[in-house]
């Protein structure tokens, strides 16, 4: 049994590793993963291994365990992101594994294998997957065990489920909520109705023993980062820029109302412009209605249906949505890839099981091919990409002459200055979160003050190639830098002209 789950696991690896090899820009066959968010989330897990405080010493508004894994990735490469696509394939690597173990419940071996590259395929697509290393790819396998969990219940048929497996999944929805908080929709609505399942079944005392439990299995992963603040006298800062900050700032000021229809509106419009997943999406939907032999429960119905929604409800209730937010919704087709799985294995169950290691191979090949030609980010794979195409190099080149030389990104999100020069921010706010001033002020207060009183020797700042907007400029900016160099980017489907500045001699 351990070795046929090892073999598994050694496909699922060898599965994550070639489609991530051309589907993340993480990958070391593209030469930089400039996506924002993912330097962000590096520059940051860097500083942790070099003196800086999570929050306190470097400012971001995402969950202490994404930077981790990230200054994990730093150890293995620091100017590139080789180590963050090696965190990348393991974690893709675990929720193959759970999204095989979920399919297997209804399906042949031989078949459910055969579902690893075809979900790799219509996920790596996806314009939600962006360029990779999303907080949302990383909590996949987390939320697909969930998912995997819940359905072996359902097929035990026991009235109740166990504590290890309430336990087991409170860890689940720690982990998460030391990522991204706003995705554990989920969890809540997964002990709420195992809660009021264990009611049904008069089984009072367990059903409120096991929201202790549950609880408890949340707190496990949270414990380490309690400790890390307090002893870092850094509590009030986590507590502030990572709850705080995301409840009080980070959301729409829409009316609730509004932002009700966007939980239905947001989820369907996603359905209905990504037709692979969105067909996977409905098809699921209608299996699980329709099943009575594996849902022979109407409660467990509801359950799969009510975790979704209020998935949902938490990524999408704060009226703010960017497009690798949908991509925590992917594990839930796999019960449409199931109920394909399902017509397959009854047509053609014997072909497939005579020949299953060539109709694998074909498949995967199959499927790699389109996921090459599929991709948005493929197009700048090497050698089509090289580093002397990218600003961040052109910059890093005039900025590394310099030793021991400072840096500020000025006006914007991490642009991956950081990562390729080497560079460690001098600041707490080393970048500009996507949030006006007129909400948060205290981001741009900073970033000008250190320019006027010439605190860092570079500063880089990006102005839209828009001739409806005027250009500005940061104050001060030309009284104490010269401008060395300037490169227009297209950046996300938007024109940019990016500058760099360097601080004049005294």
């Amino acid at each position: 049994m351990k070795k046929s789950r090892l073999k598994i696991m050694g496909i699922c690896f060898l599965t994550a590793f070639l489609f991530l090899l051309i589907g993340t820009k993480s990958s070391f066959l593209y030469p930089l993963n400039e996506w924002m968010d993912a330097n962000c989330f590096f520059t940051v897990g860097k500083g942790m291994f070099h003196g800086k405080v999570l929050y306190m010493d470097l400012f971001d508004q995402k969950g202490p365990l994404l930077f981790f894994y990230h200054a994990i990735a730093s150890l293995i490469s620091y100017r590139s992101f080789l180590g963050v696509f090696v965190i990348e394939v393991v974690s893709f690597t675990f929720f193959l594994y759970y999204f095989y173990q979920t399919c297997h419940l209804f399906l042949k071996k031989s078949l459910s294998i055969c579902a690893l590259p075809f979900i790799s395929f219509i996920i790596l697509t996806l314009p939600a997957f962006s360029h990779g290393d999303s907080a949302e790819e990383l909590c996949l396998p987390f939320l697909m065990y969930s998912i995997y969990s819940l359905v072996r219940f359902f097929q035990s048929k026991k009235d109740t489920p166990s504590y290890k497996m309430i336990f087991i999944n409170g860890l689940m929805a720690g982990f998460v909520f030391t990522i991204k908080f706003s995705m554990l929709g989920f969890w809540f609505a997964f002990m709420m109705c195992l809660f009021f399942l264990m009611l049904k079944e008069k089984e009072i005392k367990k059903a409120f023993l096991s929201c202790f439990i549950f609880l408890g299995g949340m707190f496990v992963p949270v414990i380490p980062w309690i400790f890390y603040f307090l002893w870092n006298h850094a509590m009030d800062a986590f507590i502030n820029s990572y709850l705080l900050f995301n409840v009080k700032y980070y959301v729409s000021t829409i009316s609730p109302l509004l932002k009700f229809f966007m939980v239905i509106d947001k989820p369907l419009r996603f359905i209905s412009r990504n037709l692979g997943i969105g067909l996977l999406l409905l098809t699921g939907a209608l299996f699980i209605f329709l099943d009575k032999k594996h849902f022979h429960k109407k409660e467990y119905k509801i359950i799969i249906f009510m975790t979704y929604l209020f998935l949902c409800i938490g990524v999408f209730c704060g009226g703010v949505s960017f497009r690798y937010y949908y991509l925590i919704l992917v594990p839930f087709s796999v019960f449409g890839v199931i109920a394909l799985g399902s017509v397959l294995q009854k047509e053609y169950g014997f072909a497939l099981k005579q020949n299953k290691e060539a109709i694998f191979i074909i498949v995967t090949s199959v499927f790699f091919a389109l996921t090459f030609y599929g991709s948005p980010n493929t197009h700048s794979i090497w050698p089509i990409g090289t580093k002397k195409d990218l600003v961040q190099y052109k910059f890093a080149e005039v900025i590394n002459k310099e030793k021991d030389s400072t840096l500020l990104n000025y006006g914007f999100l991490d642009g991956g200055f950081y990562t390729v020069t080497g560079k460690l921010p001098i600041n707490r706010y080393f970048q500009k979160q996507n949030i006006s001033d007129s909400v948060y002020p205290y981001i741009t207060r900073e970033q000008n003050r250190m320019i006027k009183h010439r605190e860092v020797d570079f500063v880089i700042t990006r102005t839209p190639l828009n001739y409806f907007v005027p250009r500005k400029y940061p104050p001060h900016i030309r009284k104490n830098y010269t401008k060395r160099m300037d490169v227009n980017v297209t950046y996300e489907e938007k024109r940019f002209k990016y500058m760099l500045w360097e601080k004049k001699r005294a």
